[in-house]
């Protein structure tokens, strides 16, 4: 049977500034901080590996300067999920409201990054510490 893991302290006032850093920057930030923490998931990637143009499909590419969440109707969003095949997938998306005129307008999502878990409770304690770093909690 799995254990719950909990938050490590540590990451307890642990957010990080992604203002004006790449998708990249911020995904290797993500990363090294699991790894100091000892919560090192399968894997921590972009959701667009193949840095196709196409962001709208395939998420932010590498390049992109991390998306400004500080503005009305913008955010991110954090979602766990069971992968494909074996394990629990970890996403970390933009949301934005794009407004169509008249008042309407339309929810658009961009993958941002993705990161894999063997474990339901190791995936929600990443989802937990991706949260906090990047202060969407």
């Amino acid at each position: 049977m799995s254990q719950l893991m909990d938050l490590p302290v540590e990451l307890a006032a642990a957010p990080f500034d992604p203002v004006g850093k790449s998708v990249i920057d911020v995904v290797r930030q993500v990363e090294q901080a699991l790894a100091r923490t000892e919560i090192e998931p399968e894997w921590v990637s972009v959701a667009n590996i193949v840095d196709d143009p196409n962001e709208e499909q395939y998420g932010l590419r590498s390049a992109t300067e991390w998306p400004d969440t500080f503005a009305r109707r913008r955010r991110l969003s954090l979602s766990v999920e069971r992968g494909t095949s074996e394990g629990w997938i970890i996403q970390a998306d933009f949301v934005r409201f794009v407004e169509d005129g008249a008042g309407s307008g339309r929810w658009q999502s961009f993958p941002l990054m993705r990161i894999k878990s063997l474990s339901r409770s190791q995936a929600w304690t990443v989802a937990a510490v991706v949260a906090r770093l990047l202060d969407i909690d």
